[in-house]
């Protein structure tokens, strides 16, 4: 199925919910998408504030549930993998969902710069389970993985629940602006990850330019 199909598909079942049912479906499909199944997260989002939109749901209950839902997500596979470390690639659930390309590509934007990747992961579909999931192997500390992922979450999860909320009244429109969004957020983490790289070398070559004054 293709995944602007599936994507529909996604906002119509959850829509359909209200009250705690709403908010475990939520949940739910949050906490699955964070064990790296290739559920579009950002469109669950979406949904939720739909459902506050039509006041099946809260506002602040839907970006409370969002924020639970990822950040539980997220936690769970860093910490399966701080925890158990490589051995958690021979469980088979894991095996189907993180392939070897997806992991070395992962290992590499972690050696280039843990924090700063730990907190862009969030804005990058596709790669933030397996980023999360090799932070732990590789040893980030807890405490800066949870601040940074944290400080991620309340940026995106807020934004997508108020794109729903405030387009909540037509599908289509909202599905439009959501794929437009996705493809301009991409570009602009891109475009950071690009500058801040170009910036962290240019610093290195003034900072050993001194040194090679003295020869």
């Amino acid at each position: 199925m293709p995944r602007e199909q599936f994507s529909l598909k996604l906002i119509t079942f959850l829509s359909g919910f209200d009250g705690f049912t709403a908010y475990a479906a939520i949940l739910g499909v949050l906490l699955v998408c964070g064990l790296g199944v290739p559920i579009p997260e950002d469109i669950t989002l979406v949904a939720a504030g739909i459902l506050a939109a039509l006041g099946n749901i809260s506002l602040p209950g839907a970006i409370i549930a969002g924020l639970i839902g990822v950040l539980v997500g997220d936690s769970f596979l860093f910490f399966l993998g701080r925890i158990y470390g490589h051995k958690v690639f021979t469980l088979p659930v894991l095996r189907t969902f993180f392939t070897e390309a997806r992991l070395s590509l992962a290992r590499e934007k972690i050696l280039n710069n843990s924090k700063f990747i730990c907190f862009m992961a969030r804005f990058l579909p596709g790669l933030r389970a397996p980023i999360f999931l090799t932070a732990g192997i590789m040893g980030v500390k807890p405490s800066i993985f949870l601040l940074l992922d944290g400080s991620a979450a309340l940026i995106s999860v807020p934004f997508w629940i108020m794109v729903g909320w405030y387009l909540g009244d037509n599908l289509d429109a909202t599905f439009g602006f959501v794929l437009e969004a996705q493809k301009s957020v991409i570009i602009l983490v891109a475009v950071l990850v690009l500058g801040f790289f170009i910036y962290r070398r240019f610093k290195r070559k003034v900072l050993a330019t001194p040194a090679k004054s003295e020869l």
